[in-house]
């Protein structure tokens, strides 16, 4: 047996379009011989598109540094709220809890709502609890808005910030 060391001759490519020809052509041939291949794309694919969907739904923005209430704004956020926790029902009926009340921050701290007075709702420990980091919905401030002009203080603004 002899071996030759010359490669067979193979037209040079010379324009960048014959080789992203080829190159696709590489690729279009591994997803027709090798069905895996194109499962791992689409996976890949979704994986990208499910890791952005946080930051088009939450923003990029930084976290506050300051992730506690300072004493005087959780006394406003309470006092605003009526010493009473801010949670309502899908009926629309408020929570009738007045112990233990805990400045929550309406647009989660760890999905980088601020801490402040406009970020802030008085929940019992049991609401603030069940609502943890869940980002509310648009529908849900507004919601929240409207309630809260039913209880709050006159003059004083009843819009969530929407971080």
């Amino acid at each position: 047996m002899t071996w030759s060391n010359t490669q067979p001759s193979s037209p040079a490519v010379t324009e960048p379009a014959e080789l992203v020809s080829g190159a696709l052509d590489g690729v279009l041939h591994q997803f027709v011989v090798e069905p895996w291949f194109g499962a791992l794309v689409v996976l890949l694919v979704a994986t990208a598109v499910v890791r952005r969907i946080p930051g088009l739904v939450h923003g990029r923005r930084r976290r506050d540094p300051q992730r506690c209430f300072l004493r005087a704004d959780k006394r406003l956020v309470l006092q605003r709220a009526g010493h009473r926790c801010e949670h309502h029902s899908v009926f629309g009926r408020r929570c009738t809890a007045t112990d233990d009340l805990q400045a929550d921050h309406v647009h989660p701290h760890s999905r980088g709502g601020a801490t402040s007075v406009d970020n802030g709702q008085a929940l019992c420990p049991r609401h603030n609890t069940r609502k943890a980091a869940r980002v509310p919905w648009d529908w849900e401030l507004r919601r929240l808005a409207q309630q809260r002009a039913g209880y709050f203080p006159p003059g004083t603004s009843t819009v969530v910030v929407h971080h």
